[in-house]
């Protein structure tokens, strides 16, 4: 079996970002990474996710740089998966954040992932910080088996 790997465009690797809402967030902190999966929403070219970031507030603050992948995985050999990288904001609910504005609307698109997040009722309650990620650059690429019958790649 041989195996072919491809880039995707930028439109369809953005594409593959909207259609899902789990992915993996990757944060530098002093002399580590952290990568945490994470439900995520797409919208406008921001990634927005929430994280419970209490010790890594001024790291951030002082290193505003994230990582984000996303992947669709049909087999060890068929798969598509994208890694975008950009400048993190924190956003504030607090009503003199300079970001509130786009705080609210975090929140809004957030919940078109997560219904319950920042209710009562939410599943998480202690991930209480809302972040977004600007998809400054983008990486995909797509993997298929050439004598195997891969799937075709969603629309």
């Amino acid at each position: 079996m041989r195996v072919d790997v491809q880039p995707l465009s930028r439109d369809d690797s953005l594409a593959l970002v909207q259609r899902h809402h789990m992915g993996r967030i990757g944060i530098g902190l002093h002399d580590l990474i952290r990568v945490e999966l994470t439900p995520y929403a797409y919208a406008d070219d921001w990634i927005y996710v929430r994280a419970k970031i209490d010790e890594d507030f001024e790291v951030i603050s002082r290193h505003p740089w994230a990582a984000f992948e996303v992947d669709e995985i049909d087999s060890i050999y068929d798969w598509r998966s994208v890694e975008v990288t950009g400048a993190i904001e924190i956003l504030s609910s607090d009503p003199n954040a300079e970001h509130r504005f786009e705080y609210e609307q975090a929140v809004r698109i957030l919940r078109g992932a997560v219904p319950a997040l920042l209710t009562a009722d939410d599943p998480r309650p202690e991930h209480v910080h809302v972040l977004r990620i600007h998809v400054d650059t983008v990486l995909g690429r797509s993997s298929r088996s050439v004598d195997g019958v891969a799937p075709p790649v969603p629309s």
